[in-house]
């Protein structure tokens, strides 16, 4: 993948399932490889002081936190120190019966100016994407 298209794919990952609201860059997802990625994404193309980075799980109440919290340290390449206390849910079989083992991941860096980055770069895409086609 060049490096146009790995962040024109990490702006539209951010379009999908990033905050475009307040003023920190957010991500939230139970998929590892997403994470991953945006992770590796944010890191390339914006000046990252790794100590600001924060992580919060959601995760069910009978799985075990210390191995979620290790696993998505893991992914993320974010400290434990770093992660805020996890919001554990009761699990309720009348409205879901898949579980994410690992819960979902929310990564979120306080920055307003790498979040109206991001926004500008959105709106950009969708821009382009909406102009007509010309022939040839």
């Amino acid at each position: 993948m060049s490096e146009r298209e790995f962040l024109l794919a990490g702006v539209g990952l951010y379009a999908g399932d990033g905050s475009k609201t307040g003023n920190e860059v957010a991500f939230s997802n139970s998929n590892p490889d997403l994470v991953r990625f945006f992770c590796r994404w944010f890191r390339e193309f914006f000046a990252v002081d790794e100590s600001r980075l924060r992580v919060r799980l959601y995760l069910h109440e009978d799985l075990v936190l210390e191995a979620a919290e290790q696993f998505w340290s893991q992914v993320c390449a974010i400290p434990r120190v770093q992660f805020h206390r996890a919001y554990r849910a009761r699990a309720d079989p009348t409205i879901r019966s898949n579980r994410h083992v690992h819960g979902c991941c929310h990564v979120r860096y306080g920055s307003t100016a790498a979040l109206r980055e991001i926004k500008g770069m959105m709106e950009g895409l969708v821009l382009v994407t909406s102009l007509p086609i010309l022939p040839g």
